[in-house]
């Protein structure tokens, strides 16, 4: 409940803006429980940020899990990734805030290394898998889960920066889609 909210508020106000108070009244606790639980700001912004990389992730296995085809997997992802214009809008602009974050606190190298960890290793099982049943060709499933990231985040970077970022939603999405199946080699069988 304190991490959803502390996330709710970030995400619309941004990392460096929000006064722990304001995260508190939205939880509906005091400031002292959130120091409690938390700490440091610091300590609920990186808590907050495990949850949300996790979150994605569940999500993810859970489009997959739903699937089940093989062939379309790339596809479950992007969809999975993609939720809507708000949703995602708020997960990136919280996400660059955690990113920015890092880069200028060292307490947050442990989430960089984790955040790193989480996505590309289950990114590289999501390759290893199609490389396996033979729908995606990649040399170095390790490398190709960096690009995959890269592909994703980048093109997220791109729809954020549109003025008009709802109306231009589902066409970055697709952008992304088609990119990530040129990048992972994907076959059409």
């Amino acid at each position: 409940m304190m991490i959803r909210a502390a996330y709710k508020v970030m995400a619309r106000d941004g990392v460096h803006r929000v006064p722990l108070q304001l995260i508190a009244t939205e939880a509906g606790v005091s400031k002292g429980l959130l120091l409690y639980h938390f700490q440091t700001k610091d300590g609920l912004v990186l808590s907050s940020l495990e949850w949300v990389l996790e979150a994605t992730e569940r999500r993810i296995r859970q489009r997959l899990a739903e699937s089940g085809d093989p062939a379309g997997a790339m596809s479950d992802v992007i969809d999975a990734i993609w939720v809507s214009p708000e949703a995602n809008r708020d997960f990136f602009r919280f996400y660059l805030d955690g990113v920015e974050h890092q880069a200028r606190s060292p307490e947050f190298d442990e989430f960089a290394d984790k955040g790193r960890s989480i996505m590309n290793s289950f990114y590289r099982e999501l390759i290893v898998a199609g490389v396996e049943r033979g729908v995606l060709r990649v040399e170095d499933p390790t490398v190709a889960a960096i690009q995959m990231r890269a592909v994703i985040e980048g093109m997220f970077l791109q729809w954020l920066q549109t003025t008009d970022w709802r109306a231009n939603h589902s066409r970055y999405k697709e952008h992304c889609r088609q990119a990530l199946l040129r990048v992972l080699g994907a076959t059409s069988s």
